[in-house]
């Protein structure tokens, strides 16, 4: 859901970004990938004092526009015109991050006050004396390596994902989609346990989307926290399922998919070294075949479910069912070596 407030929040949000963007074209101090949240509820009325600001800064321009001022009206308006599509008064996909900026929203914009600024300096160094000519030079010159001495330090931020994620948490540590990020990458790694403690924080921070909920659930289960695991699925499962648009996609076969191999595998601790199948188990594993055969009803030709499935179904002893799914697997993949193995066992035991 993309959520912008109010009339008068759009506004009021709009004036402080305008101003916001403006103060990072000269002081482009603590870039992040992500900014902190803003607000989207009733605004207050000190809230209001920027809008004002800048309706009146724009005004005085336009009043002394026929004294060497209109250059800074042009600018300025050029630079507000380019913005408005992105400070808030639309709807626009970043808002669902929760904040309002970002640096390369404002890049289109930033040519106008950044030539601004070279025209008027270009102006007062041919309108200056000597001494004035070499200070402004001289400034210009240091500043210019000022800001190449920050852009290379950025570069270390950027140098891979994991440093530009840090970075970002470092300075704004409730940016959920760091801690996303960094979720994912530490899974693909297999840091399970890092990867826990920053898709946990993810979904704190943003908890209605089930993907992140579905990764958590994983790298429970990777990390052998079963029940966690089974809980996020579950979470996963009902969040996917109350959007009519997704709630009959692959991806909550996968989720399906997910769950019941983390029922069956409580199931199979909860069974190991005993002679019956306790009900415990039973009833996990009656979840995980119901799970498995709703899950194929949305991926009917995935190879992977039928096998699990007939695995399960060999496993309680149902081996009609067992074989039906196994020979199903094979036929998609004709090698699959566990699908292979599982229906020659049942083969000898049946004879």
């Amino acid at each position: 859901e993309i959520i912008i407030g109010s009339v008068a929040r759009r506004f009021v949000n709009a004036g402080m970004a305008v101003w916001w963007y403006a103060g990072k074209v000269f002081l482009p101090a603590r870039l992040m990938a992500i900014y902190p949240r803003w607000r989207f509820d009733s605004p207050d009325l000190s809230e209001w004092l920027p809008l004002i600001a800048l309706v009146l800064l724009i005004g005085l321009l336009w009043f002394f526009r026929s004294r060497d001022l209109r250059g800074g009206f042009v600018a300025a308006g050029y630079f507000v015109v380019a913005l408005l599509p992105v400070i808030g008064l639309v709807r626009m996909a970043y808002l669902r991050s929760g904040t309002l900026v970002a640096d390369h929203l404002q890049y289109f914009a930033d040519v106008s006050l950044i030539a601004l600024v070279c025209a008027g300096v270009t102006m007062l160094a041919n309108r200056g004396r000597r001494e004035l000519k070499t200070a402004i030079a001289v400034i210009s010159i240091l500043s210019i390596g000022v800001m190449g001495v920050c852009a290379w330090q950025r570069t270390q931020v950027l140098h891979d994902e994991e440093s530009l994620w840090r970075d970002n948490l470092a300075k704004n540590p409730d940016a959920w989609q760091a801690h996303a990020r960094l979720g994912q990458r530490f899974f693909r790694q297999e840091k399970y346990s890092d990867a826990i403690e920053h898709l946990r924080r993810a979904v704190e921070l943003k908890p209605e989307l089930p993907e992140d909920h579905n990764l958590l659930g994983l790298a429970y289960c990777r990390a052998e926290q079963f029940d966690q695991g089974i809980r996020e699925y579950r979470e996963a499962f009902r969040l996917k399922e109350a959007k009519p648009s997704t709630g009959q996609t692959a991806s909550v076969a996968t989720i399906r998919t997910n769950l019941a191999n983390a029922l069956t595998i409580v199931g199979n601790n909860l069974s190991n070294g005993a002679r019956e199948i306790p009900a415990e188990a039973m009833r996990r594993y009656e979840e995980a075949i119901a799970q498995y055969e709703k899950a194929l009803e949305l991926e009917p030709n995935q190879p992977g479910i039928h096998r699990n499935l007939g695995i399960l179904l060999a496993r309680l002893g149902r081996y009609d069912e067992a074989k039906a799914h196994l020979r199903a697997t094979l036929q998609i993949v004709p090698n699959e070596p566990a699908a292979r193995e599982t229906l020659e066992e049942i083969e000898a035991q049946l004879h």
